[in-house]
């Protein structure tokens, strides 16, 4: 096992079928990302906005990292060990921005304090969760690391935080992962465009999985399995994210399809991770007590 660390120089702005590894790893390396936050760090006071920046250079991925013997139709393991934020944050909004865009006749850029365990926003205290918004591999077509698709990308999901581990499916020799888009805090859906976007540092061990194939990103915490879904409009992402459940739910238990839905009816969550991105991200949550990674991963290979 080796001890990797790729600087926050090291990045790039989209995911695609051309991009150049900036190392080589082995499965279960430690890998060491320092990441800029999602405007390249170009916002250092609060009369600049997001308005006025170089869009070109929003939601850098530092990276990639060639994983090797990890093919296409395999899936990338990356567990997250640790995730390690700046001290001061930034959130911004403007018209036509977030879920309320509308309504916003101002373009703004609000600082935020970061300490012991907290995030400070005018005298608020925020408990402090840092999580990962840009996580993903190297896609057959050219995607910008803001829009979140089966490669993974711009989530924006806050369960991808310490603990965690992701799955994503290989479509390119080596994976080529990269991470960036760190939020001290963010709730779901992410309403007004932003979360407390932040510098910092990621530490993650990778693993591959062989001859698996995944159709979307999924996320594993300590007691269950998020199917990871993003779609153009939140409807059509719902019902891809509910009928891949059922499916699961019907081969882990060995029960028709129509049991599986009422099952799904009873123990699976349906969740919101982002409005705001080109296509918006819904998660179904599945409870460890109703399938394993196994018969979850066999599932899905099936589709």
């Amino acid at each position: 096992m080796s001890y990797v660390f790729v600087s926050s120089d090291k990045c790039v702005y989209y995911f695609g079928p051309d991009l150049e590894p900036v190392v080589k790893v082995d499965p279960g390396d430690i890998i060491h990302f320092k990441t800029m936050d999602c405007f390249s760090n170009q916002i250092t006071s609060e009369s600049q906005l997001v308005t006025d920046i170089d869009f070109s250079r929003v939601n850098p991925a530092t990276g990639p990292v060639y994983v090797n013997g990890a093919n296409r139709g395999d899936v990338l393991r990356v567990k997250i060990l640790d995730i390690r934020t700046s001290d001061r944050g930034i959130i911004v909004t403007a018209p036509g921005y977030g879920v309320l865009g509308d309504k916003v006749r101002h373009a703004r850029t609000k600082f935020c304090e970061i300490k012991d365990g907290y995030v400070y926003f005018e005298g608020i205290k925020i408990r402090y969760e840092p999580m990962i918004g840009v996580i993903g591999v190297a896609y057959d077509e050219k995607v910008p690391c803001g829009v979140p698709g089966r490669h993974g990308g711009n989530m924006d999901t806050k369960l991808i935080k310490i603990g965690s581990t992701v799955y994503l499916s290989v479509f390119k020799e080596g994976g080529l992962l990269g991470i960036g888009d760190l939020h001290a805090v963010m709730g779901d859906g992410e309403v007004c465009v932003a979360g407390c976007e932040v510098a910092g540092e990621v530490l993650v061990s990778v693993d591959i999985i062989k001859n698996i194939a995944l159709p979307w990103p999924i996320v594993e915490t300590e007691d269950a399995y998020y199917l990871i879904i993003s779609k153009k409009n939140v409807e059509e992402a719902f019902k891809e994210a509910v009928d891949l459940a059922v499916k699961i739910l019907s081969y882990s238990n060995s029960i028709e399809w129509d049991e599986a839905y009422m099952l799904a009816s009873m123990v699976v969550d349906l969740q919101v991770s982002q409005l705001v991105d080109p296509a918006k991200t819904v998660r179904a949550r599945i409870p460890k007590e109703y399938t394993t990674l196994k018969s979850m991963l066999k599932a899905l290979a099936k589709q």
